[in-house]
């Protein structure tokens, strides 16, 4: 029964995680129908509860987290093998993305070209509404799916243990929602596993929300960049 509980848990996680991305793409869209009022209105109540979703997230991971792996310190040797992952991790999404080209034709996954395409509402739109995309996409976007889909499920489901077991079904789920066909699931899988062997190698989600960061920063820059042509 408990087992149950947790997945629901988990299910819950990820369904926040969508949610907190979903918003801000959602005010993009939907800026003009809004009055400035509405607008500073609604971006403040969203920055207020993403910001009590991280808050309260990481509390709660801290209680479930391992004592061993909450008193480790990220050191510089730690954060230079992070971005050995991330180099790994950018060169999966090229290779990934030639590949994906060759197959279908796309220029680029379908989850890619929908974020690159909310850029057209940033031109003449509300700058807070883009700059809170641009925040989702390269740092707050990263932390809440490390957590939902990656810390949770193996605290609450695997208790570090069966780690290749864990591997798998996290790489897979995390997947499943940035995928629309085979080969883009394929290259998602891939740049999933490579976020899981980040976490795993010390049990600290700190190091895979770093190579996740690292990851979609060169997106957010360039989005940012887009912003003030």
């Amino acid at each position: 029964m408990k087992i149950l509980f947790n997945i629901l848990k988990v299910i819950g996680l990820i369904a926040l995680s969508l949610t907190c991305n979903i918003i801000p793409m959602i005010l993009l869209k939907r800026q003009a129908d809004l009055s400035d009022s509405v607008k500073w209105l609604a971006g403040l109540i969203y920055i207020v509860f993403i910001v009590t979703v991280i808050t309260l997230l990481w509390k709660w991971y801290r209680k479930v987290e391992d004592s061993e792996v909450a008193s480790q310190k990220m050191t510089g040797k730690d954060v230079g093998i992070d971005f050995l992952y991330f180099l790994a991790a950018r060169v999966v999404a090229i290779v990934g993305t030639g590949l994906i080209q060759v197959i279908s034709g796309q220029k680029t996954t379908a989850n890619d070209a929908a974020l690159q395409s909310l850029t057209d509402f940033f031109k003449g739109g509300f700058f807070l509404y883009t700059l809170l995309y641009v925040v989702l996409v390269g740092i707050v976007g990263p932390i809440i799916e490390e957590l939902a889909y990656r810390a949770f499920p193996n605290n609450l489901l695997f208790k570090h243990r069966h780690k290749i077991l864990a591997g798998v079904v996290t790489t897979a789920v995390f997947a499943l929602p940035h995928a629309t066909n085979l080969a883009e699931f394929l290259v998602y899988a891939a740049l999933g596993s490579i976020l899981y062997l980040a976490y795993a190698r010390r049990g600290n989600i700190k190091d895979s929300m770093l190579v996740h960061i690292l990851n979609n920063l060169p997106s957010a820059i360039y989005f940012l960049v887009l912003a003030f042509r």
